[in-house]
């Protein structure tokens, strides 16, 4: 049993989660973690290496309380819900773009990304994907959305979706903690970039990561935001703030933005510095 001690990457799951809890299983199973002499929610914490796993009584988008064990980044092992039901294996960073917090943490506050934590997480979902047989699935980031948002530290989501039966698939769990793994001890090194338009699921984003030209995506501002909130500085500022390290990149989805909003972005992000990339 390892003592004094504290993390480098803390994994979560959520004891309430049916995926979260299967992916925990497998990442377990797949990398031999150890008991530790830390608790977290009445919870033996484990261990492998640098990288933590501990569960929490609470549903993952409240878990505002995970950094006190203290750890340099979190990746939460989730569940992804949709009314469509499509089979995904998902990534993202957790931030509320708008004047509301629904799902968790606080109305107008993002979560700090680590843009190559996500890069890793979807290179391996997607290569996992295709070795497992998960053909049904669709490997993808998607935009910002929900709690915790208050960690000091870069927060990702690594998530199975869409439907309970998925929650439950233990081949969907394989490639997700695999996916946390790899994304936990190499994450990828490329130029940290944010993108904007499109819709939830990000399929030009996606395709730009996964094509290895050296880019990194981490918060995603969707269309809806600018036509519900208008032409708002902060959508733009803020995520470039909240990016772990700095950002280097806007990548603005050509067909997903409207013409205005699509100059309003390009012209705040040249103000800050950025190199404006447009798909």
């Amino acid at each position: 049993m390892r003592t004094s001690w504290r993390p480098k990457i803390l994994v979560v799951a959520s004891r309430l989660d049916k995926a979260s809890m299967n992916i925990a299983n497998k990442l377990m199973e797949m990398h031999d973690f150890q008991p530790t002499d830390l608790t977290f929610d009445g919870w033996p914490v484990y261990a492998r290496e640098d990288v933590a796993l501990a569960f929490t009584n609470v549903d993952d988008i409240f878990a505002e309380h995970v950094g006190q064990l203290g750890p340099e980044a979190v990746i939460f092992a989730s569940r992804h819900a949709s009314s469509k039901g499509e089979p995904t294996l998902s990534t993202h960073t957790p931030g509320n773009l708008g004047h509301e917090a629904l799902y968790g943490g606080r109305p107008r506050e993002l979560a700090w990304s680590e843009p190559n934590i996500m890069k890793k997480a979807l290179q391996v979902l997607e290569a996992e994907r295709s070795r497992i047989g998960l053909l049904d699935y669709k490997a993808c980031l998607e935009a910002t959305h929900h709690g915790p948002t208050g960690l000091q530290v870069p927060v990702a989501f690594v998530e199975i979706g869409s439907t309970p039966d998925r929650w439950s698939d233990p081949l969907a769990g394989e490639a997700v903690a695999e996916a946390i793994w790899e994304a936990a001890t190499k994450p990828a090194r490329a130029d940290k970039a944010i993108g904007f338009g499109g819709g939830h699921y990000a399929p030009k984003f996606t395709k730009l990561v996964l094509e290895e030209v050296g880019i990194a995506v981490g918060h995603i501002v969707p269309k809806h935001v600018f036509s519900t909130l208008g032409q708002d500085r902060w959508l733009v500022e803020e995520p470039v703030s909240k990016t772990w390290g700095g950002c280097r990149v806007a990548v603005l989805d050509r067909k997903g933005l409207k013409g205005p909003d699509k100059k309003f972005v390009a012209s705040v992000a040249e103000e800050l510095g950025l190199e404006v990339l447009i798909i």
